[in-house]
């Protein structure tokens, strides 16, 4: 991890004419500006919100739309704090987003998450200004996204992308004429200079399917939501290793003589290290469960 760490002091980071890097290196926020409106794609966690509010503020940026990619904790954790700061900004998620926030079981696991994610960001020395959430986010008055919408910001248009594989109520972003796209966790979990770890957690088919779009797009910037960006060869390769490390993860989930108690443990023991213990273990482990689950189900 040492190796890759963006310093706290970096961001913001400009990456094109219209995009800018905010947050940390855990947790990657992404400005979109055009000539008359902003949009914040990703809203991270709470113990994000502060730092991400004055790096906004240092541009002398008020956000007009916020983005939540995806329900996951670390995704949509920080959408409170950014909606009391910015109360006129109109807050847009995918169909299935609220739903799945509000499940009964979903709701204290994500709450729980965020508080140890934010005490791990503290643990490394990024202090929230805040303390973590107390109750799930609201999504009550967000526009639902059904399929694809687009942004006109002036001069630059955030076209949005419903995605299937990864998470319900799962959104990516891409600017065409700047060849950018915005893929959150629908790669993988990002560990720079190791690839991606696959994240099908709702269906190997489609995740691939997600997969490919990505390819076809052939961005020039590949934006996750953790770690950092990848620019030119280091995202085609990127997604070269994604979609081998999917394809490989299920054959092996498929072909191996293990009982799904011990590929889980193998699994896990693989997995957990580096960025990835800002997860609580169970998170973690249910996420491995997920994958031996979804592969068996898959006709791949």
């Amino acid at each position: 991890m040492k190796d890759h760490y963006i310093p706290e002091d970096r961001f913001p980071i400009r990456l094109t004419p219209h995009v800018t890097l905010v947050g940390n290196y855990f947790f990657n926020l992404f400005l979109v500006t055009g000539r008359t409106k902003t949009a914040l794609f990703e809203t991270g966690i709470s113990g994000c919100v502060d730092e991400v509010i004055r790096q906004l503020e240092g541009l002398e940026v008020s956000v007009d739309y916020l983005i939540p990619s995806h329900p996951h904790t670390d995704h949509i954790t920080g959408l409170p704090g950014l909606m009391k700061r910015f109360p006129r900004a109109e807050i847009l998620a995918a169909a299935g987003a609220k739903e799945f926030i509000n499940h009964p079981k979903a709701g204290p696991l994500l709450v729980k998450e965020d508080v140890f994610m934010s005490r791990g960001l503290a643990g490394m020395g990024i202090s929230p200004g805040r303390p973590a959430l107390e109750a799930v986010p609201d999504l009550q008055d967000a526009q639902a996204i059904e399929t694809a919408h687009g942004l006109d910001l002036g001069g630059v248009t955030l076209e949005l992308k419903t995605v299937k594989g990864h998470s319900p109520g799962n959104l990516m972003g891409f600017i065409r004429k700047e060849k950018i796209l915005f893929c959150s966790d629908s790669l993988g979990f990002h560990f720079p200079g190791r690839g991606f770890w696959p994240l099908f957690f709702t269906g190997a088919k489609d995740y691939l399917s997600t997969l490919e779009f990505i390819q076809g797009f052939d961005p020039d910037i590949l934006c996750p939501g953790h770690q950092g960006p990848l620019e030119k060869t280091a995202a085609k390769k990127g997604i070269l290793s994604a979609i081998d490390i999917t394809l490989d993860t299920i054959r092996r989930i498929k072909d191996t003589r293990l009982s799904d108690g011990d590929l889980a443990r193998e699994m896990f023991e693989q997995s957990y290290k580096d960025e990835f213990t800002l997860y609580t273990q169970r998170n973690i482990q249910n996420c491995t469960n997920l994958l031996i689950k979804r592969a068996r189900e898959s006709l791949i």
